[in-house]
């Protein structure tokens, strides 16, 4: 069964995996981002780093703060199992393809970016 935001993302550089997204970027990396269907709209997110990899889960927090003031429409945040996730939500009201798939683009890139650097790695 395909999910109404499936539609959205009918471009090249977006491959759909499920409930995620494949966002291959134009270097050669990418990154993939779930994409949740809420009632009146999508929650779109990605995985910066897992827990595993956070040395210092307080620190980690304040610097997510601190980026978090400066930063828009992609937030970050710790969760349930101390990942390091980052996320854009969307109104499902007049949201066009274009639009939608900025916002997947957005958040693939801004995981993508700061996984490479506080890891070095391109493991999500």
């Amino acid at each position: 069964m395909t999910s109404s935001w499936h539609s959205l993302c009918d471009a090249v550089d977006l491959q759909i995996e499920g409930a995620s997204v494949r966002v291959r970027f134009r270097n050669e990396r990418s990154h993939r981002v779930s994409v949740e269907e809420l009632a009146d709209g999508y929650r779109i997110s990605g995985i910066v780093m897992r827990r595993s990899a956070i040395e210092d889960a307080d620190e980690m927090a304040r610097k997510l703060w601190l980026r978090n003031r400066s930063r828009s429409p992609v937030g970050f945040r710790i969760d349930r199992k101390g990942s390091v996730v980052g996320e854009a939500w969307a109104p499902k009201a007049g949201l066009t393809p274009a639009e939608f798939q900025l916002l997947v683009r957005s958040v693939a890139a801004e995981c993508d970016r700061l996984e490479y650097v506080w890891t070095g790695r391109d493991a999500e």
